[in-house]
């Protein structure tokens, strides 16, 4: 098993001020995806984020995992701008984009090996696979997997690295709804484990209110932060609770969408 206090040092503290991201479209039109984000992420934190389609989600997630940059505004983890991707800021998206040649243990092993540190960091392979609960089917083949069996490789792929942040991009979207409640439970499971912060991009809003400690509303044209609302239900949460409701309500509400 991981070590639960060296994993729980990791956590990163994320501070994202004044950013906005313009990009080109086909016409040479400039677009607006983010305007004048500013949000403080407590280091251990499990932050969901949601908003219509084209709001900027997905966008400020490749911000903060370095794999784009901003056109305005800073963002850091402890202190240090992120200029770029790097193994402290593990991601996994909505495809599990697995290598269809590599078994289970050298897809997660993946990231240390481009690192060139997998001879002294076997174990965590091992480690990882068993916290994800496949063990059984480390020489297993991605065609050989589930659905949700291939997204616990990747959330395995970008643990092994010990990240201080772990983002991850609808990972759950293309799964049948009982397999999403399952993988829902099993990413709180790793949270509990390792404490990272945790970032958490959805359009579910059941998803985002069992999820996070705190929602973040974003709203589009330009994607813009419209409100963050804390979840003050402990966890493991119930989806059929009160106060779970009335969170829902609420969230649609700021959503624009109206509860009969």
């Amino acid at each position: 098993m991981v070590e639960e206090k060296k994993a729980a040092s990791l956590a990163g503290k994320i501070s994202i001020r004044n950013v906005s991201k313009n990009f080109m479209d086909a016409k040479s039109t400039e677009v607006k995806a983010l305007h004048n984000i500013n949000l403080e992420i407590k280091a251990g934190e499990f932050i969901t984020i949601i908003g219509p389609s084209g709001c900027g989600k997905s966008t400020l997630l490749r911000l903060v995992s370095g794999l784009d940059n901003p056109s305005n505004g800073e963002l850091c983890i402890d202190g240090e701008s992120i200029t770029g991707p790097h193994f402290t800021r593990g991601f996994a998206f909505q495809n599990p984009t697995l290598f269809p040649w590599k078994d289970v243990w050298h897809n997660v092993a993946t990231g240390l090996e481009a690192r060139g540190t997998l001879k002294e960091h076997k174990a965590d392979v091992d480690a990882y696979i068993e916290l994800v609960g496949l063990t059984k089917f480390k020489n297993a083949f991605p065609r050989q997997l589930s659905g949700g069996m291939a997204q616990r490789v990747a959330l395995a792929r970008a643990l092994v690295n010990h990240p201080k942040a772990l983002l991850l991009d609808e990972p759950l979207g293309a799964l049948d709804a009982l397999t999403r409640m399952n993988m829902q439970d099993e990413i709180l499971h790793i949270w509990n484990e390792q404490k990272m912060t945790l970032l958490f991009v959805t359009h579910d809003i059941d998803e985002a209110i069992y999820l996070g400690d705190r929602v973040v509303i974003m709203s589009v044209n330009p994607g813009q932060i419209q409100r963050i609302i804390e979840i003050d239900i402990p966890k493991p949460r119930r989806r059929n609770d009160d106060v779970f409701f009335q969170y829902k309500k609420l969230m649609l509400d700021e959503l624009g969408v109206a509860l009969d």
